[in-house]
Protein backbone atom coordinates (compact mmCIF):
# COMPACT_ATOMS: atom_id res chain seq x y z
CA UNK A 1 0.00 0.00 0.00
CA UNK A 2 2.63 2.52 0.95
CA UNK A 3 4.13 1.91 -2.23
CA UNK A 4 1.14 2.56 -4.30
CA UNK A 5 0.92 5.67 -2.64
CA UNK A 6 4.06 6.80 -3.29
CA UNK A 7 3.53 6.17 -7.01
CA UNK A 8 0.14 8.29 -6.57
CA UNK A 9 2.43 11.15 -5.46
CA UNK A 10 4.47 11.01 -8.41
CA UNK A 11 1.34 10.90 -10.72
CA UNK A 12 1.83 7.68 -12.11
CA UNK A 13 -0.82 5.77 -9.50
CA UNK A 14 -1.73 1.89 -10.07
CA UNK A 15 -4.23 0.93 -11.82
CA UNK A 16 -6.76 -1.88 -9.92
CA UNK A 17 -6.64 -5.37 -11.80
CA UNK A 18 -10.68 -4.24 -13.01
CA UNK A 19 -8.92 -0.69 -14.76
CA UNK A 20 -6.97 -2.34 -16.35
CA UNK A 21 -8.94 -5.24 -17.43
CA UNK A 22 -11.29 -2.38 -18.63
CA UNK A 23 -8.19 -0.77 -20.46
CA UNK A 24 -7.10 -3.71 -22.59
CA UNK A 25 -10.96 -4.74 -23.32
CA UNK A 26 -11.28 -0.83 -24.13
CA UNK A 27 -8.14 -1.36 -26.86
CA UNK A 28 -8.56 -0.93 -30.57
CA UNK A 29 -7.22 -4.33 -30.57
CA UNK A 30 -9.77 -6.21 -29.28
CA UNK A 31 -13.00 -3.79 -29.08
CA UNK A 32 -14.79 -5.88 -31.05
CA UNK A 33 -13.77 -9.14 -29.34
CA UNK A 34 -16.92 -10.89 -27.81
CA UNK A 35 -16.91 -11.35 -24.25
CA UNK A 36 -16.27 -15.06 -23.94
CA UNK A 37 -13.48 -14.41 -26.86
CA UNK A 38 -12.04 -11.84 -24.56
CA UNK A 39 -12.19 -14.29 -21.44
CA UNK A 40 -9.93 -16.56 -23.46
CA UNK A 41 -7.30 -13.85 -23.84
CA UNK A 42 -7.34 -12.62 -20.63
CA UNK A 43 -6.69 -16.40 -19.98
CA UNK A 44 -2.94 -15.91 -21.57
CA UNK A 45 -2.45 -13.04 -19.16
CA UNK A 46 0.59 -13.08 -17.08
CA UNK A 47 2.68 -10.55 -14.84
CA UNK A 48 5.98 -9.31 -14.68
CA UNK A 49 7.99 -7.20 -12.09
CA UNK A 50 10.92 -5.06 -13.38
CA UNK A 51 13.46 -3.20 -10.98
CA UNK A 52 14.60 0.68 -11.78
CA UNK A 53 16.49 1.02 -14.74
CA UNK A 54 15.92 -2.64 -16.34
CA UNK A 55 15.09 -2.78 -20.00
CA UNK A 56 11.90 -4.54 -21.04
CA UNK A 57 12.33 -4.65 -24.80
CA UNK A 58 15.62 -3.68 -27.01
CA UNK A 59 14.99 -1.82 -30.61
CA UNK A 60 15.21 -4.40 -33.07
CA UNK A 61 14.81 -7.68 -30.81
CA UNK A 62 12.86 -10.47 -31.26
CA UNK A 63 10.10 -9.60 -28.19
CA UNK A 64 6.98 -10.02 -29.48
CA UNK A 65 4.93 -10.15 -26.37
CA UNK A 66 2.04 -7.43 -26.00
CA UNK A 67 2.50 -5.94 -22.69
CA UNK A 68 0.14 -3.67 -20.30
CA UNK A 69 1.49 -1.38 -17.59
CA UNK A 70 -0.16 -1.76 -14.24
CA UNK A 71 2.41 0.41 -12.05
CA UNK A 72 5.40 2.25 -12.26
CA UNK A 73 6.77 4.72 -15.34
CA UNK A 74 8.96 3.96 -18.16
CA UNK A 75 10.27 5.48 -21.26
CA UNK A 76 10.88 4.76 -24.71
CA UNK A 77 13.78 5.72 -27.23
CA UNK A 78 13.65 6.02 -30.46
CA UNK A 79 16.73 5.14 -32.75
CA UNK A 80 18.32 8.01 -34.28
CA UNK A 81 21.05 8.47 -36.99
CA UNK A 82 24.51 9.00 -35.31
CA UNK A 83 23.81 6.52 -32.84
CA UNK A 84 21.41 8.68 -30.37
CA UNK A 85 18.53 7.23 -28.63
CA UNK A 86 17.07 10.12 -27.09
CA UNK A 87 13.37 9.71 -25.05
CA UNK A 88 10.43 10.46 -26.88
CA UNK A 89 8.02 10.31 -24.57
CA UNK A 90 7.42 8.65 -20.99
CA UNK A 91 4.81 5.61 -20.70
CA UNK A 92 2.06 6.10 -17.77
CA UNK A 93 -0.21 3.34 -16.14
CA UNK A 94 -2.93 1.64 -18.49
CA UNK A 95 -0.84 2.06 -21.76
CA UNK A 96 -0.48 -1.40 -24.27
CA UNK A 97 3.33 -1.62 -25.51
CA UNK A 98 4.84 -3.70 -28.20
CA UNK A 99 1.44 -3.83 -30.54
CA UNK A 100 2.67 -4.13 -33.73
CA UNK A 101 5.24 -6.92 -33.13
CA UNK A 102 2.89 -8.79 -30.99
CA UNK A 103 0.26 -8.88 -34.01
CA UNK A 104 2.39 -8.72 -37.20
CA UNK A 105 6.03 -10.58 -35.36
CA UNK A 106 7.95 -7.50 -36.52
CA UNK A 107 11.12 -6.56 -34.34
CA UNK A 108 10.22 -3.86 -32.02
CA UNK A 109 10.99 -0.70 -33.45
CA UNK A 110 11.66 1.36 -29.92
CA UNK A 111 13.84 0.81 -26.71
CA UNK A 112 11.52 0.43 -24.07
CA UNK A 113 13.04 0.69 -20.10
CA UNK A 114 11.46 1.47 -16.27
CA UNK A 115 12.48 4.78 -14.66
CA UNK A 116 10.93 3.14 -11.26
CA UNK A 117 10.31 -0.14 -10.28
CA UNK A 118 7.30 -1.52 -12.40
CA UNK A 119 4.60 -3.83 -12.67
CA UNK A 120 3.13 -5.41 -15.95
CA UNK A 121 0.85 -7.64 -17.11
CA UNK A 122 1.97 -9.26 -21.16
CA UNK A 123 0.36 -11.83 -23.05
CA UNK A 124 2.44 -14.16 -25.10
CA UNK A 125 2.43 -13.77 -28.35
CA UNK A 126 3.36 -17.55 -29.05
CA UNK A 127 0.32 -18.63 -27.20
CA UNK A 128 -1.90 -16.12 -28.65
CA UNK A 129 -1.12 -17.03 -32.06
CA UNK A 130 -2.07 -20.84 -31.10
CA UNK A 131 -5.45 -19.96 -29.60
CA UNK A 132 -6.63 -17.68 -32.86
CA UNK A 133 -5.20 -21.10 -34.60
CA UNK A 134 -7.73 -23.22 -32.83
CA UNK A 135 -10.25 -20.42 -32.82
CA UNK A 136 -10.07 -18.32 -36.24
CA UNK A 137 -13.50 -16.43 -35.14
CA UNK A 138 -10.99 -14.01 -33.05
CA UNK A 139 -8.71 -13.64 -35.16
CA UNK A 140 -11.94 -12.05 -37.58
CA UNK A 141 -12.77 -9.76 -34.87
CA UNK A 142 -9.64 -8.29 -34.15
CA UNK A 143 -9.26 -4.89 -35.07
CA UNK A 144 -5.72 -3.19 -35.85
CA UNK A 145 -5.14 0.74 -36.21
CA UNK A 146 -4.05 2.02 -39.47
CA UNK A 147 -0.10 1.70 -38.81
CA UNK A 148 -1.07 -2.21 -38.11
CA UNK A 149 -2.95 -2.57 -41.01
CA UNK A 150 -0.17 -1.44 -43.24
CA UNK A 151 1.58 -4.37 -42.12
CA UNK A 152 -0.93 -6.87 -41.96
CA UNK A 153 -2.25 -6.28 -45.76
CA UNK A 154 1.71 -6.83 -47.15
CA UNK A 155 2.75 -10.16 -45.34
CA UNK A 156 4.16 -12.80 -47.47
CA UNK A 157 4.77 -11.66 -50.64
CA UNK A 158 7.18 -14.43 -51.56
CA UNK A 159 7.20 -17.60 -50.59
CA UNK A 160 10.68 -17.67 -48.23
CA UNK A 161 9.56 -14.34 -46.36
CA UNK A 162 10.15 -14.89 -42.51
CA UNK A 163 7.43 -14.42 -39.86
CA UNK A 164 7.65 -10.83 -39.29
CA UNK A 165 9.49 -9.80 -42.22
CA UNK A 166 8.68 -6.28 -43.34
CA UNK A 167 8.78 -6.37 -47.21
CA UNK A 168 10.14 -2.65 -47.83
CA UNK A 169 10.18 -3.12 -51.45
CA UNK A 170 9.34 -5.68 -54.55
CA UNK A 171 9.68 -5.21 -57.77
CA UNK A 172 10.06 -6.67 -61.28
CA UNK A 173 11.85 -6.23 -64.37
CA UNK A 174 10.82 -3.39 -66.52
CA UNK A 175 8.25 -3.60 -68.89
CA UNK A 176 10.12 -3.13 -71.95
CA UNK A 177 12.17 -6.09 -70.63
CA UNK A 178 8.91 -8.52 -71.29
CA UNK A 179 8.07 -6.05 -74.51
CA UNK A 180 11.71 -7.25 -76.12
CA UNK A 181 10.87 -10.86 -75.30
CA UNK A 182 7.86 -10.91 -77.26
CA UNK A 183 9.45 -10.82 -80.95
CA UNK A 184 8.46 -14.35 -81.79
CA UNK A 185 5.14 -13.27 -80.72
CA UNK A 186 4.61 -10.23 -82.68
CA UNK A 187 6.02 -12.24 -85.82
CA UNK A 188 4.21 -14.59 -85.75
CA UNK A 189 1.14 -11.86 -85.61
CA UNK A 190 2.44 -10.55 -88.74
CA UNK A 191 2.35 -13.29 -90.65
CA UNK A 192 -1.27 -14.46 -89.18
CA UNK A 193 -1.76 -10.83 -90.58
CA UNK A 194 -0.08 -11.46 -94.00
CA UNK A 195 -2.21 -14.41 -95.02
CA UNK A 196 -5.13 -11.46 -94.97
CA UNK A 197 -3.76 -9.35 -97.61
CA UNK A 198 -5.47 -9.65 -100.90
CA UNK A 199 -2.32 -11.45 -102.93
CA UNK A 200 -1.94 -13.99 -101.09
CA UNK A 201 -5.88 -14.63 -99.40
CA UNK A 202 -6.61 -17.32 -101.71
CA UNK A 203 -3.69 -19.49 -100.84
CA UNK A 204 -5.21 -19.43 -97.61
CA UNK A 205 -8.60 -19.56 -98.31
CA UNK A 206 -8.93 -23.10 -97.83
CA UNK A 207 -8.48 -25.80 -94.57
CA UNK A 208 -4.93 -25.95 -95.18
CA UNK A 209 -4.72 -22.23 -94.71
CA UNK A 210 -7.16 -22.02 -91.85
CA UNK A 211 -4.82 -24.89 -89.97
CA UNK A 212 -2.04 -22.59 -91.45
CA UNK A 213 -2.83 -19.48 -89.72
CA UNK A 214 -4.58 -21.61 -86.37
CA UNK A 215 -0.92 -22.84 -85.99
CA UNK A 216 0.54 -19.48 -86.20
CA UNK A 217 -1.62 -17.97 -83.54
CA UNK A 218 -0.95 -21.11 -81.39
CA UNK A 219 2.68 -19.93 -81.45
CA UNK A 220 1.54 -16.52 -80.65
CA UNK A 221 -0.07 -17.16 -77.95
CA UNK A 222 1.98 -20.05 -76.56
CA UNK A 223 5.08 -17.54 -76.71
CA UNK A 224 3.39 -14.81 -75.30
CA UNK A 225 2.36 -16.80 -72.40
CA UNK A 226 5.72 -18.50 -72.22
CA UNK A 227 7.81 -15.08 -72.01
CA UNK A 228 5.05 -14.01 -69.35
CA UNK A 229 5.39 -16.36 -67.04
CA UNK A 230 9.08 -15.96 -67.43
CA UNK A 231 9.32 -12.43 -66.63
CA UNK A 232 6.22 -12.60 -63.69
CA UNK A 233 8.79 -15.29 -62.00
CA UNK A 234 12.05 -13.19 -61.87
CA UNK A 235 11.55 -10.83 -58.67
CA UNK A 236 13.42 -8.62 -56.61
CA UNK A 237 12.84 -7.81 -52.57
CA UNK A 238 14.44 -5.09 -50.25
CA UNK A 239 12.87 -6.11 -46.80
CA UNK A 240 13.99 -4.82 -43.46
CA UNK A 241 16.21 -8.38 -42.87
CA UNK A 242 17.99 -8.45 -46.64
CA UNK A 243 18.30 -8.19 -50.11
CA UNK A 244 16.38 -10.83 -52.31
CA UNK A 245 16.99 -11.65 -55.93
CA UNK A 246 14.75 -14.53 -57.41
CA UNK A 247 15.11 -15.80 -61.00
CA UNK A 248 13.04 -18.67 -62.24
CA UNK A 249 12.44 -20.60 -65.68
CA UNK A 250 9.49 -22.29 -65.68
CA UNK A 251 10.19 -25.77 -64.30
CA UNK A 252 13.72 -25.36 -65.77
CA UNK A 253 15.77 -23.54 -63.68
CA UNK A 254 15.16 -21.66 -60.11
CA UNK A 255 18.19 -19.56 -57.95
CA UNK A 256 17.61 -16.93 -55.19
CA UNK A 257 20.93 -14.72 -54.19
CA UNK A 258 19.88 -13.04 -50.92
CA UNK A 259 22.63 -10.74 -48.62
CA UNK A 260 21.66 -9.58 -45.26
CA UNK A 261 21.02 -6.30 -45.33
CA UNK A 262 23.65 -5.24 -42.69
CA UNK A 263 26.19 -6.83 -44.76
CA UNK A 264 25.67 -4.48 -47.72
CA UNK A 265 28.61 -2.16 -48.57
CA UNK A 266 27.91 0.24 -51.68
CA UNK A 267 24.70 0.00 -53.74
CA UNK A 268 26.12 1.39 -57.42
CA UNK A 269 23.38 2.47 -60.13
CA UNK A 270 24.65 1.69 -63.66
CA UNK A 271 22.22 2.95 -66.88
CA UNK A 272 24.01 1.19 -69.78
CA UNK A 273 22.46 2.80 -72.87
CA UNK A 274 19.96 5.45 -73.67
CA UNK A 275 16.98 3.62 -73.76
CA UNK A 276 17.06 2.98 -70.04
CA UNK A 277 18.30 6.56 -69.17
CA UNK A 278 14.81 7.35 -71.11
CA UNK A 279 12.65 4.74 -69.36
CA UNK A 280 14.29 5.71 -66.00
CA UNK A 281 15.22 2.33 -65.51
CA UNK A 282 18.91 0.86 -64.77
CA UNK A 283 20.66 -2.15 -63.09
CA UNK A 284 21.85 -2.00 -59.28
CA UNK A 285 24.69 -3.54 -57.99
CA UNK A 286 24.51 -4.69 -54.28
CA UNK A 287 28.17 -4.91 -52.97
CA UNK A 288 28.04 -7.61 -49.96
CA UNK A 289 31.82 -7.82 -48.44
CA UNK A 290 33.50 -8.86 -51.03
CA UNK A 291 34.13 -8.47 -55.00
CA UNK A 292 32.55 -12.00 -55.65
CA UNK A 293 29.19 -11.67 -53.37
CA UNK A 294 27.30 -8.80 -55.67
CA UNK A 295 23.75 -9.02 -55.79
CA UNK A 296 22.32 -7.67 -59.29
CA UNK A 297 19.00 -6.29 -59.45
CA UNK A 298 18.59 -5.53 -63.62
CA UNK A 299 16.13 -3.01 -65.58
CA UNK A 300 14.85 -2.28 -62.31
CA UNK A 301 12.12 0.82 -62.19
CA UNK A 302 13.30 4.24 -60.74
CA UNK A 303 16.77 2.85 -59.52
CA UNK A 304 18.19 5.65 -57.56
CA UNK A 305 14.89 5.54 -55.28
CA UNK A 306 15.43 2.06 -55.11
CA UNK A 307 19.25 2.01 -54.01
CA UNK A 308 18.02 4.95 -51.67
CA UNK A 309 15.60 2.80 -49.76
CA UNK A 310 18.45 -0.12 -49.68
CA UNK A 311 20.81 2.44 -48.08
CA UNK A 312 18.69 4.12 -45.52
CA UNK A 313 17.78 0.53 -44.67
CA UNK A 314 21.30 -0.34 -44.17
CA UNK A 315 21.97 3.31 -41.87
CA UNK A 316 18.85 2.32 -39.85
CA UNK A 317 19.81 -1.25 -39.15
CA UNK A 318 23.65 -0.08 -38.00
CA UNK A 319 21.80 2.77 -36.12
CA UNK A 320 19.29 -0.18 -33.89
CA UNK A 321 23.23 -1.81 -33.53
CA UNK A 322 24.33 1.76 -31.78
CA UNK A 323 20.90 2.00 -29.91
CA UNK A 324 21.14 -1.83 -28.80
CA UNK A 325 24.67 -1.22 -27.45
CA UNK A 326 24.46 2.36 -25.65
CA UNK A 327 21.37 0.31 -24.33
CA UNK A 328 23.74 -2.02 -22.92
CA UNK A 329 26.66 0.42 -21.98
CA UNK A 330 23.20 2.59 -19.80
CA UNK A 331 22.49 -0.71 -18.24
CA UNK A 332 25.84 -1.66 -17.17
CA UNK A 333 26.95 1.48 -15.79
CA UNK A 334 24.10 1.40 -13.51
CA UNK A 335 25.08 -1.63 -12.19
CA UNK A 336 28.47 -0.78 -11.52
CA UNK A 337 27.74 3.09 -9.96
CA UNK A 338 24.71 0.83 -8.14
CA UNK A 339 22.20 3.29 -9.50
CA UNK A 340 18.45 1.99 -8.71
CA UNK A 341 17.91 -1.69 -7.69
CA UNK A 342 20.07 -4.36 -9.12
CA UNK A 343 18.22 -6.61 -11.50
CA UNK A 344 16.14 -9.79 -10.34
CA UNK A 345 17.91 -12.98 -10.60
CA UNK A 346 16.28 -14.62 -13.96
CA UNK A 347 13.91 -17.65 -12.72
CA UNK A 348 16.08 -21.30 -13.01
CA UNK A 349 14.87 -23.70 -15.05
CA UNK A 350 12.67 -26.28 -14.50
CA UNK A 351 15.01 -29.33 -12.60
CA UNK A 352 14.92 -32.39 -15.55
CA UNK A 353 14.34 -35.80 -13.82
CA UNK A 354 16.95 -37.80 -13.94
CA UNK A 355 15.23 -40.79 -15.55
CA UNK A 356 15.08 -38.67 -18.31
CA UNK A 357 18.17 -37.24 -18.38
CA UNK A 358 20.52 -40.32 -17.62
CA UNK A 359 17.87 -42.82 -18.85
CA UNK A 360 18.88 -43.22 -22.82
CA UNK A 361 18.30 -46.82 -23.58
CA UNK A 362 19.63 -48.61 -20.80
CA UNK A 363 16.03 -48.27 -18.94
CA UNK A 364 14.17 -49.09 -22.08
CA UNK A 365 11.98 -52.41 -22.71
CA UNK A 366 13.56 -54.96 -24.98
CA UNK A 367 11.08 -54.03 -27.92
CA UNK A 368 11.81 -50.33 -27.50
CA UNK A 369 15.40 -51.08 -27.87
CA UNK A 370 14.84 -53.26 -30.63
CA UNK A 371 13.11 -50.51 -32.60
CA UNK A 372 15.59 -47.80 -31.27
CA UNK A 373 18.39 -50.37 -32.67
CA UNK A 374 16.44 -50.66 -36.02
CA UNK A 375 15.85 -47.28 -36.55
CA UNK A 376 19.80 -46.29 -35.84
CA UNK A 377 20.64 -49.03 -38.69
CA UNK A 378 17.96 -47.91 -40.73
CA UNK A 379 19.86 -44.00 -40.43
CA UNK A 380 23.01 -46.07 -41.45
CA UNK A 381 21.62 -47.55 -44.15
CA UNK A 382 19.97 -45.49 -46.06
CA UNK A 383 20.23 -41.67 -44.29
CA UNK A 384 17.76 -39.19 -44.20
CA UNK A 385 18.56 -35.81 -46.48
CA UNK A 386 18.66 -33.58 -43.60
CA UNK A 387 19.33 -34.77 -40.10
CA UNK A 388 20.01 -32.80 -36.68
CA UNK A 389 22.85 -34.18 -34.69
CA UNK A 390 23.03 -31.95 -31.77
CA UNK A 391 21.21 -28.66 -31.27
CA UNK A 392 23.75 -26.95 -33.45
CA UNK A 393 24.92 -29.37 -35.93
CA UNK A 394 22.78 -29.82 -39.18
CA UNK A 395 23.58 -32.86 -41.52
CA UNK A 396 22.81 -32.84 -45.27
CA UNK A 397 22.93 -35.15 -47.90
CA UNK A 398 22.70 -35.59 -51.50
CA UNK A 399 19.68 -36.42 -52.71
CA UNK A 400 18.60 -39.83 -53.29
CA UNK A 401 17.60 -38.81 -56.75
CA UNK A 402 21.80 -39.16 -57.09
CA UNK A 403 21.47 -42.12 -55.30
CA UNK A 404 19.95 -44.08 -58.35
CA UNK A 405 21.18 -41.86 -60.68
CA UNK A 406 24.67 -43.61 -59.76
CA UNK A 407 23.96 -47.17 -59.23
CA UNK A 408 21.38 -47.38 -61.99
CA UNK A 409 23.82 -49.15 -64.36
CA UNK A 410 25.11 -51.43 -62.10
CA UNK A 411 21.64 -52.40 -60.63
CA UNK A 412 20.45 -53.14 -64.13
CA UNK A 413 23.00 -55.10 -65.32
CA UNK A 414 23.40 -56.83 -61.44
CA UNK A 415 19.65 -57.68 -62.37
CA UNK A 416 20.40 -58.38 -65.93
CA UNK A 417 23.31 -61.13 -64.61
CA UNK A 418 20.67 -62.69 -61.64
CA UNK A 419 18.54 -63.50 -64.74
CA UNK A 420 21.10 -64.39 -67.41
CA UNK A 421 21.98 -66.95 -64.25
CA UNK A 422 18.36 -68.16 -63.64
CA UNK A 423 17.69 -69.08 -67.50
CA UNK A 424 20.82 -71.15 -67.61
CA UNK A 425 19.86 -73.30 -64.44
CA UNK A 426 16.35 -73.92 -65.73
CA UNK A 427 16.62 -73.62 -69.63
CA UNK A 428 20.02 -74.43 -70.53
CA UNK A 429 21.32 -77.53 -69.45
CA UNK A 430 24.53 -77.53 -71.60
CA UNK A 431 25.26 -74.34 -70.95
CA UNK A 432 24.63 -74.67 -67.16
CA UNK A 433 27.25 -77.69 -67.64
CA UNK A 434 29.88 -75.36 -69.05
CA UNK A 435 29.15 -72.49 -66.78
CA UNK A 436 28.85 -74.42 -63.45
CA UNK A 437 30.91 -77.92 -63.60
CA UNK A 438 33.95 -76.85 -65.29
CA UNK A 439 36.34 -73.79 -64.19
CA UNK A 440 34.23 -70.94 -65.67
CA UNK A 441 32.58 -71.22 -62.31
CA UNK A 442 35.33 -68.49 -61.20
CA UNK A 443 34.55 -66.63 -64.34
CA UNK A 444 31.33 -66.40 -63.47
CA UNK A 445 31.69 -65.61 -59.68
CA UNK A 446 33.55 -63.34 -60.23
CA UNK A 447 31.40 -61.57 -63.07
CA UNK A 448 28.85 -61.10 -60.38
CA UNK A 449 31.19 -60.29 -57.29
CA UNK A 450 32.38 -57.00 -59.70
CA UNK A 451 29.11 -55.84 -60.50
CA UNK A 452 27.90 -56.39 -56.30
CA UNK A 453 31.41 -54.40 -55.50
CA UNK A 454 30.23 -51.82 -58.09
CA UNK A 455 26.95 -51.09 -56.89
CA UNK A 456 27.94 -50.90 -53.56
CA UNK A 457 30.67 -48.52 -54.41
CA UNK A 458 28.90 -46.57 -55.93
CA UNK A 459 26.25 -46.89 -53.01
CA UNK A 460 28.74 -45.85 -50.23
CA UNK A 461 30.07 -43.21 -52.35
CA UNK A 462 26.69 -41.50 -52.10
CA UNK A 463 26.51 -42.17 -48.47
CA UNK A 464 29.74 -40.65 -47.45
CA UNK A 465 29.50 -37.48 -48.78
CA UNK A 466 28.31 -35.12 -45.90
CA UNK A 467 27.52 -31.28 -45.96
CA UNK A 468 27.53 -30.35 -42.21
CA UNK A 469 26.61 -26.72 -40.75
CA UNK A 470 27.54 -26.01 -36.97
CA UNK A 471 27.36 -23.08 -34.73
CA UNK A 472 30.55 -21.57 -36.48
CA UNK A 473 31.47 -23.17 -39.47
CA UNK A 474 30.25 -25.19 -42.96
CA UNK A 475 32.17 -28.48 -43.69
CA UNK A 476 31.81 -30.23 -46.91
CA UNK A 477 33.21 -33.64 -46.01
CA UNK A 478 34.24 -36.14 -48.69
CA UNK A 479 35.08 -39.88 -48.07
CA UNK A 480 36.19 -42.34 -50.84
CA UNK A 481 34.28 -45.58 -50.28
CA UNK A 482 35.57 -47.64 -47.10
CA UNK A 483 38.37 -45.12 -47.12
CA UNK A 484 40.33 -46.78 -49.64
CA UNK A 485 40.84 -43.46 -51.88
CA UNK A 486 41.25 -41.24 -48.78
CA UNK A 487 39.17 -38.46 -47.39
CA UNK A 488 38.37 -34.79 -48.63
CA UNK A 489 37.23 -32.62 -46.07
CA UNK A 490 36.73 -28.46 -46.67
CA UNK A 491 36.03 -26.22 -43.70
CA UNK A 492 35.01 -22.60 -44.02
CA UNK A 493 34.24 -20.43 -40.95
CA UNK A 494 31.02 -18.71 -41.19
CA UNK A 495 32.99 -15.14 -40.17
CA UNK A 496 34.58 -15.65 -44.26
CA UNK A 497 30.81 -16.13 -45.76
CA UNK A 498 29.84 -13.64 -47.74
CA UNK A 499 26.91 -14.82 -49.84
CA UNK A 500 24.77 -17.66 -50.39
CA UNK A 501 22.76 -18.56 -53.60
CA UNK A 502 20.64 -21.49 -53.90
CA UNK A 503 20.10 -22.98 -58.17
CA UNK A 504 17.74 -25.39 -59.49
CA UNK A 505 18.08 -26.26 -63.08
CA UNK A 506 16.13 -28.82 -64.89
CA UNK A 507 12.83 -30.24 -64.87
CA UNK A 508 12.95 -33.17 -62.57
CA UNK A 509 15.14 -31.11 -60.15
CA UNK A 510 12.33 -28.79 -60.24
CA UNK A 511 9.83 -31.32 -59.91
CA UNK A 512 11.43 -33.62 -56.93
CA UNK A 513 12.66 -29.57 -55.34
CA UNK A 514 16.34 -30.36 -56.01
CA UNK A 515 19.56 -27.91 -56.78
CA UNK A 516 22.91 -26.85 -55.33
CA UNK A 517 23.17 -24.34 -52.50
CA UNK A 518 26.44 -22.41 -53.24
CA UNK A 519 28.21 -20.42 -50.11
CA UNK A 520 31.06 -18.08 -51.31
CA UNK A 521 33.88 -17.16 -48.80
CA UNK A 522 36.66 -14.88 -48.83
CA UNK A 523 39.09 -17.36 -48.90
CA UNK A 524 41.41 -18.27 -52.26
CA UNK A 525 39.13 -21.09 -52.92
CA UNK A 526 36.27 -19.35 -52.15
CA UNK A 527 33.38 -21.36 -52.82
CA UNK A 528 31.63 -24.45 -50.95
CA UNK A 529 28.78 -26.44 -52.69
CA UNK A 530 26.11 -28.21 -51.61
CA UNK A 531 25.27 -30.21 -54.36
CA UNK A 532 22.48 -31.84 -55.21
CA UNK A 533 20.36 -31.23 -51.94
CA UNK A 534 16.84 -31.38 -51.14
CA UNK A 535 14.82 -28.14 -50.69
CA UNK A 536 17.62 -26.21 -51.70
CA UNK A 537 16.19 -22.80 -50.76
CA UNK A 538 15.52 -24.49 -47.04
CA UNK A 539 18.84 -24.91 -46.79
CA UNK A 540 19.80 -21.74 -48.18
CA UNK A 541 17.71 -19.89 -45.13
CA UNK A 542 19.30 -22.55 -42.96
CA UNK A 543 22.29 -21.18 -43.99
CA UNK A 544 21.94 -17.36 -43.91
CA UNK A 545 19.57 -17.12 -40.41
CA UNK A 546 22.74 -19.25 -38.57
CA UNK A 547 25.18 -16.98 -40.51
CA UNK A 548 22.91 -13.87 -38.95
CA UNK A 549 23.00 -15.39 -35.59
CA UNK A 550 26.54 -16.53 -35.54
CA UNK A 551 27.59 -12.33 -36.39
CA UNK A 552 25.10 -10.99 -34.31
CA UNK A 553 26.91 -13.17 -31.50
CA UNK A 554 30.43 -11.99 -32.93
CA UNK A 555 29.03 -8.73 -32.66
CA UNK A 556 27.72 -8.99 -28.92
CA UNK A 557 31.36 -10.73 -28.10
CA UNK A 558 33.33 -7.42 -29.36
CA UNK A 559 31.21 -4.99 -27.70
CA UNK A 560 30.88 -6.63 -24.46
CA UNK A 561 35.00 -6.32 -24.57
CA UNK A 562 34.65 -2.83 -25.44
CA UNK A 563 32.23 -2.12 -22.69
CA UNK A 564 34.63 -3.95 -20.19
CA UNK A 565 36.99 -2.01 -21.49
CA UNK A 566 34.64 1.32 -21.05
CA UNK A 567 33.75 0.58 -17.67
CA UNK A 568 37.24 -0.13 -16.22
CA UNK A 569 38.63 3.23 -17.86
CA UNK A 570 35.20 5.18 -15.93
CA UNK A 571 36.03 3.21 -12.41
CA UNK A 572 39.69 4.05 -13.01
CA UNK A 573 38.64 8.26 -13.98
CA UNK A 574 36.31 8.30 -10.59
CA UNK A 575 39.11 6.81 -8.47
CA UNK A 576 41.69 9.12 -9.72
CA UNK A 577 38.84 11.90 -9.33
CA UNK A 578 38.73 11.16 -5.92
CA UNK A 579 42.39 10.94 -5.27
CA UNK A 580 43.04 14.32 -6.89
CA UNK A 581 40.37 15.92 -4.61
CA UNK A 582 41.30 14.64 -1.33
CA UNK A 583 45.17 15.76 -2.22
CA UNK A 584 46.08 19.22 -0.25
CA UNK A 585 47.09 22.53 -2.30
CA UNK A 586 50.16 23.64 -2.42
Amino acid sequence: MAQEVGDATNGQAPLTPDALVRQLRESTLFSRLTDAEFKAVLGLMRARAMDEGQILILAGAQDTNLYILRRGKMLIRAPEKGGKDPVIRFVKPGEILNELPFVTGHPSEVTIETVTPAQLWYIPRGEFQQLIAREGHIREHLTYTPEVEKYIKQRRRFDTQRPGELVLWFGRKHWWVLLQSQWLTVLMLVFAAATLLPPVRPIFSGPFGAAFVGALLFVAFASFLWFLIDWWNDYYVVTDQRVIHRERILVVYDSQDEAPISAVQNVTVERPNFVSTALDTGTLLIETMGAHANIRFEWVAEPNKVSKLILDQQARARVEVAAIERAKVRSELRREMEVGIKPLPAPAPPPRRAAQANQGTQGLPFVRRVGAGLANLRNELLPRMRLVRAPDIIVYRKHWLTLISATMMPFLLLLLYFAAMVFVWFSASSLRRLLFETPAIAVVALLGFVLLFWWVWQYEDWRNDLYMLTAERLIEYKRSPFGLLGVSQRTASLANVQNVTAVTKGLVDNLFNVGDVVVRTGGVDNELNFARVWNPRSVQRELVMRLEAYRAAQRDKEAARRRREFIEWIGIYDELTRIHERRPLG
